[in-house]
């Protein structure tokens, strides 16, 4: 219950930090991960949306555990919270 209740702060957080960063974050897990250890770190999740207002600030925000690290679980549940649902590596615009 409590990790529902920081989520859903952070969830409004977002919005308000998305609004000012005007970037969109939204993408297949395994794709960010680009060393494939399950584990997005902010240089991996940086460069994979550079094109992004400051996804240095995202990555912060999507850290809820502050590991230093997005894990599948905390990535999923941004996304879930932003209504991106799931993508497919082979197919990154279809919506599962």
């Amino acid at each position: 219950m409590k990790k529902f209740a920081v989520l859903t702060f952070l969830s409004a957080l977002l919005i308000a930090v998305f609004a000012i960063a005007g970037g969109k974050y939204d993408g297949h897990f395994g794709d960010i991960d680009k060393n494939r250890d399950k584990v997005v770190v902010k240089e991996e999740f940086v460069e994979f949306f550079k094109a992004n207002g400051d996804p240095a600030a995202a990555f912060v925000i999507i850290d809820v555990d502050k590991s230093g690290g997005i894990d599948h679980d905390e990535w999923h549940a941004f996304k879930e919270a932003h209504g991106y649902g799931h993508k497919d590596s082979n197919n990154p615009d279809e919506k599962k």
